[in-house]
């Protein structure tokens, strides 16, 4: 394959979704290519020293909080109040500007790869007829029939096992379509700006439709393939990447030598979304923590203060990777990120998840039928932690069904999965031809 062939993914949102991409890419220059990741400029760093190229595309921090007057708590807690406020003000608002970047920055593109967050890679997909992958990392986004993201205020939605399920899932579906029908209009005046026919597509409920490929970058046991899923869709793992700065996910000396002091520890973790609105649940958390004799690290947010926290039996830090600092804790705290709850899985351990905002909800829903975790509410997080922490520290039988899970994941390669799939839709689509021995079928298979 020539080395200048290349991919470019459209990543946005936090390091949950960003994550994922930067393993993809990854995955995809081991093919040969060259990958670069088009995303906000706050992921700049991350992604160049991943060694992967960077186009700035979508708007950044700084420009979303000069341009609603909001600061990053108040923004992060109006996506919690109300989803609809990050497709409307958040997604939509900019979908043309992202667009025209798109279609500048693949203009020469192998292929394209995106996401539901990313509605201008279609765009620029079509305007110069490339192939085109789409990536969901967490199963929230299929809006299946059969297995319905859960959403709080909704509770006679969820997986679907005979037809009155089925009829009520449909039903919301459509409520969602109609409450929304103002969306497909504003993309298609976009379309018509960029000199492309109109489609009607939903950007939430119809993301599949018109892509050559479509991945699900999680485990199938975490969320198998619904029924009602295209035949382009694959579930094939998660794809991990545990980074700050591109080399090895290597703890830092403090948090190593706090971990060698005594016995494990319970981890707080709040990602990276949810950490800005973190409310009690760090000082509850350690007075829990406390109350049932056990240490803490807690992983706070860059405006805490670590001093407040740390003491002989607490560790405040920015940043550990998780993969590392996960497998050696005793229970992991967090809101239900689908990078958190993929690494806590991975690592066998046991997961209390208080959901913020999101597909955090839907996430947790799924580690709990998993048997290897248990939901508390935001609500009710303050008075109860404490007892949910000591069921969690003393129930044999999650603690074992988390190990055991766990070396059912251990294979699961995601991005080399999805990478392998992508580049047999290259192939097939005739863009580029494959080089022995990089063909998909020497990869491991999509499982679902």
């Amino acid at each position: 394959m020539a080395q200048e062939a290349r991919i470019v993914l459209a990543a946005a949102g936090s390091l949950g979704d960003i994550h994922p991409m930067i393993a993809l890419g990854l995955a995809l220059r081991a093919q040969g290519f060259r990958a670069e990741i088009a995303a906000a400029a706050d992921h700049r760093d991350r992604i160049l020293a991943a060694g992967l190229g960077f186009h700035e595309v979508g708007p950044s921090l700084a420009q979303l909080e000069a341009d609603t007057g909001m600061d990053l708590a108040a923004l992060t807690g109006a996506v919690a109040h109300s989803s609809g406020f990050l497709f409307r003000k958040l997604m939509l608002a900019y979908a043309e500007a992202s667009a025209r970047k798109m279609i500048a920055v693949t203009a020469g593109a192998t292929a394209v790869v995106g996401s539901i967050f990313a509605p201008g890679a279609a765009m620029a997909a079509e305007k110069w007829g490339l192939p085109l992958a789409w990536v969901c990392v967490q199963p929230s986004t299929l809006f299946s029939d059969h297995d319905p993201p859960i959403v709080p205020g909704l509770p006679l939605i969820g997986p679907a096992k005979g037809p009155p399920r089925l009829w009520v899932n449909r039903a919301f579906k459509a409520l969602g379509r109609r409450a929304t029908r103002s969306w497909p209009a504003k993309l298609d005046r976009i379309r018509e700006t960029l000199k492309l026919a109109p489609v009607s597509r939903h950007p939430l409920f119809d993301a599949l439709e018109g892509t050559d490929l479509a991945l699900g970058l999680y485990s199938p046991l975490f969320g198998p393939r619904p029924a009602d899923a295209p035949p382009h869709f694959h579930v094939v793992g998660p794809a991990t990447y545990d980074s700050e700065g591109g080399g090895p996910p290597d703890l830092p000396g403090p948090v190593r030598a706090f971990l060698e002091q005594d016995s494990p520890p319970v981890v707080f973790t709040l990602g990276s979304a949810a950490v800005h609105i973190p409310g009690e649940f760090y000082s509850a958390g350690l007075k829990a923590a406390r109350a049932l004799g056990r240490r803490a690290i807690l992983v706070v947010g860059p405006d805490d203060d670590l001093a407040s926290f740390n003491g002989p039996d607490v560790l405040a830090i920015r940043y550990a990777p998780f993969s590392r600092l996960f497998a050696a804790a005793a229970v992991v705290v967090h809101a239900g990120g689908i990078g958190a709850g993929h690494l806590a899985l991975a690592a066998g351990k046991p997961q209390l998840m208080v959901p913020h905002l999101g597909d955090q909800f839907d996430n947790a829903a799924r580690v709990a039928r998993l048997g290897c975790g248990r939901v508390l509410g935001r609500g009710r997080y303050t008075s109860t932690v404490t007892d949910s922490l000591r069921r969690l520290l003393n129930d044999p039988e999650l603690a074992a069904r988390a190990r055991f899970v766990a070396g059912q994941t251990g294979a699961e390669d995601g991005a080399r999965t999805g990478a392998a799939l992508i580049v047999d839709m290259i192939q097939n689509h005739g863009s580029v031809t494959v080089k022995a021995g990089q063909s998909p079928r020497n990869a491991p298979s999509a499982k679902g």
